[in-house]
């Protein structure tokens, strides 16, 4: 196969992901068939990770890049339903750069508002929630933010994610990591895995329905039910005695709203589930379980002291 058709096939594989209909079977077994479509597919993951990062410079360095004129048109045409500057840029980096990067570490965002899919070349698939960053060097992951893991069990490959100062290992699972605001939280909705750190005496293993949770203080062990695993993937937000300024900081974030919650209560504890579809309506809903108001504030709500 030419190198030309693997990136034909490989672009065409990075722009389906996005879509809730992707053939990941179909997509595990094209990375598997030659060693060169995890080449191909690394370097557009790469090229991706460093437009997110540097998008606007390339924006305005490339506004005015139109293709060559000799072009012979394919190269240029599969990148045609990227958009703009940013694709063009994306276009002349794939022609004019060869993609053998995958030992190269490749970073990938999440803006606010946005959860995004991630297709590792392992055949590892990670969600990354709302406002995350994940950074990939082979088989050594590190995440900042939250995300869920489905790992394909392949013998003698173990995969590792740094969360804060823990370490989870697993060898093929599906799992959810948090690691925000100084608590690092593991559930496990599928198989087992280990979790290890300087702060334990010795490596915790995990099954299905359990999990553990960490702040600066504690440790402990936590059950729920494996089909609650990173619940926000569908839509809900769930928390445990969570304080006020936290639970409308995830709505927020996961929402893309604006939900802020005034000093007077945002100590006050929370239970429950919160759907986040439509930012303003969960903030309605949490104030109205809460018997809190929830004010229009500079184009966001505030959640503020029910007034008698």
């Amino acid at each position: 196969m030419t190198e030309d058709r693997i990136l034909d096939e490989a672009s065409g594989w990075f722009v389906r992901q996005q879509d809730d209909a992707m053939d990941w079977e179909g997509f595990t077994a094209w990375l598997e068939a030659d060693p060169r479509h995890r080449q191909a597919y690394d370097g557009l993951c790469a090229l991706d990770s460093d437009l997110d990062f540097h998008g606007k410079d390339l924006e305005a360095g490339f506004s005015n890049i139109s293709p060559p004129a000799n072009d012979d048109g394919p190269r240029w045409g599969r990148w045609a339903g990227l958009g703009g500057a940013v694709a063009a840029a994306l276009a002349l980096v794939v022609v004019m750069q060869p993609v053998e990067r995958g030992s190269q570490i490749q970073e990938y965002r999440s803006a606010v508002g946005h959860s995004r899919e991630v297709a590792l070349a392992d055949g590892t698939r990670v969600a990354l929630a709302p406002d995350s960053r994940l950074t990939v060097s082979g088989p050594q992951l590190a995440l900042e933010g939250t995300a869920y893991f489905d790992v394909p069990h392949k013998p003698g490959r173990e995969l590792a994610v740094r969360a804060g100062s823990f370490t989870i290992s697993d060898v093929g699972t599906r799992f959810a990591v948090a690691n925000e605001a100084g608590s690092v939280s593991v559930d496990v909705e599928d198989g087992r895995l280990s979790v290890s750190s300087d702060r334990l005496d010795r490596a915790i293993v995990l099954t299905a329905g359990h999990g553990i949770k960490a702040d600066e203080q504690t440790i402990r062990l936590t059950q729920m039910r494996p089909a609650d695993v990173a619940s926000w993937r569908n839509g809900k937000l769930q928390f445990e005695n969570a304080p006020l300024s936290l639970v409308v900081r995830d709505i927020s974030r996961y929402s893309g709203r604006s939900v802020t919650a005034d000093p007077a209560v945002s100590g006050q504890p929370f239970s429950g589930v919160i759907a986040i579809d439509n930012g303003d309506t969960a903030a309605r809903n949490l104030a109205q379980i809460m018997a809190l108001d929830a004010r229009p504030v500079d184009g966001g709500v505030r959640l503020e002291p029910r007034r008698r």
